[in-house]
């Protein structure tokens, strides 16, 4: 089992620990070193090698708090609570809509010190698969909220994805228990997001079911992110629920009534910032097209982001040459998901090129964030 911690008998990380802690190769913290990317070393030959420690390591790692919405919230609207909050996508959209995020919950150290280091207030490290123990974490933070806090999420996609397996993994129940703590803290009203294919799922319906029968009115639809604000192809299941059948169309209604016409492509979120009219993104086989033009929206954003291999043979849809392409960066691709400027991500390359394909992307979840807003403050 790989250890993410110091040596308990010493409190000292090794090249191979601190390597597991922030999720590189041996041969990376090596490089890391020689370019001044890690704390000097507290020894440099312990047991044949360099090592550090604890606290050393704890506080050059520590996220710098920041607030990047710098939008004061709207006394108007409920607090909400994120679970499976990831790096913060969802959570960032919904402060851009005017609600007071209190509080985001996930199983992935990096993606809670990112959440943490961005969203002016705590994200905590919790196993939301264990139902019980996420109740029981959770109860102080609702129990200290003036009313009820809302809650948003989106239960790990994996096992629906057009990405990995066509049929239900283990975790697709994670959806199941997501509508389990949010059935029993009764929250005025839920979001769950998931991939466009989840609605298929037996797992799925069973939550919807469970909603539904602690009295949430439950409606769903798909969205295109770039329909809504995003220069990005990124199709979305949103589930929304109150327990006024009204609130629920009404949201519905203001999904549907408030999309653009037309899809948002990189030049008209870029302009000509990124220096190139081509991008190469690599293609899950050769099958499938790699080169496409900044006037489309870009295909989904991915958790990897690979360069141009010398054995491309191109493809009749490429939008052109793969010469005259580039790949995108990793900063790219985080605005293609349009975190704002000021967004630090905290872990490895390899760590912040995953939370960057797994968010939400900020702009849909404020979009989202935008029509419930409107709806709860209408006089229905």
């Amino acid at each position: 089992m790989t250890n993410y911690g110091p040596d308990e008998a010493t409190g000292l990380y090794d090249v191979k620990r601190l390597a597991a802690l922030l999720g590189v190769t041996p041969a990376t913290i090596r490089t890391m070193r020689s370019r001044n990317q890690l704390p000097v070393a507290t020894s440099e030959n312990i047991n044949g090698g360099a090592v550090w420690a604890q606290e050393i390591v704890d506080a050059y790692f520590a996220p710098k708090r920041n607030n990047v919405a710098g939008v004061e919230p709207d006394p108007e609207l409920p607090q909400v609570v994120d679970l499976f909050s990831g790096c913060g996508g969802l959570s960032l959209g919904f402060q851009f809509a005017g609600f007071d995020v209190i509080h985001g919950f996930d199983n992935w150290q990096c993606a809670v010190d990112t959440y943490t280091a961005n969203l002016g207030h705590d994200g905590t490290l919790l196993d939301l698969s264990d139902v019980q123990e996420t109740i029981r974490v959770l109860k102080p933070t609702f129990e200290a909220a003036e009313n009820t806090p809302a809650i948003i999420g989106g239960p790990p996609c994996q096992d629906f994805s057009s990405a990995g397996k066509r049929v239900e993994g283990q975790r697709a129940d994670l959806t199941e228990k997501y509508a389990y703590v949010v059935s029993y803290f009764e929250p005025p009203f839920f979001v769950m997001e998931n991939v466009a294919r989840a609605k298929g799922a037996g797992a799925y319906q069973r939550a919807l079911d469970t909603l539904r029968a602690s009295g949430y009115f439950v409606d769903t639809i798909v969205l295109n992110a770039d329909r809504c604000g995003v220069p990005q192809t990124r199709k979305r299941l949103i589930a929304v629920g109150f327990k006024d059948e009204a609130k629920t169309k009404r949201i519905m209604e203001l999904l549907v009534e408030n999309q653009s016409d037309t899809p948002m492509t990189l030049r008209d979120y870029f302009g000509d910032r990124l220096g190139t009219d081509h991008y190469y993104r690599h293609p899950r086989s050769y099958a499938r097209r790699g080169v496409f033009s900044i006037d489309e929206p870009s295909p989904t954003v991915r958790g990897v982001n690979r360069p141009i291999p010398a054995g491309y043979p191109g493809h009749p849809g490429d939008s052109a040459p793969v010469a005259q392409a580039r790949p995108l960066t990793t900063a790219e691709r985080a605005e293609i998901q349009t975190f704002p400027p000021g967004f630090t991500f905290v872990g490895s390359r390899t760590n912040t090129e995953q939370m960057v394909g797994n968010a939400v992307p900020v702009r849909l979840a404020k979009f989202i964030g935008d029509q419930i807003a409107t709806a709860w403050k209408e006089d229905l």
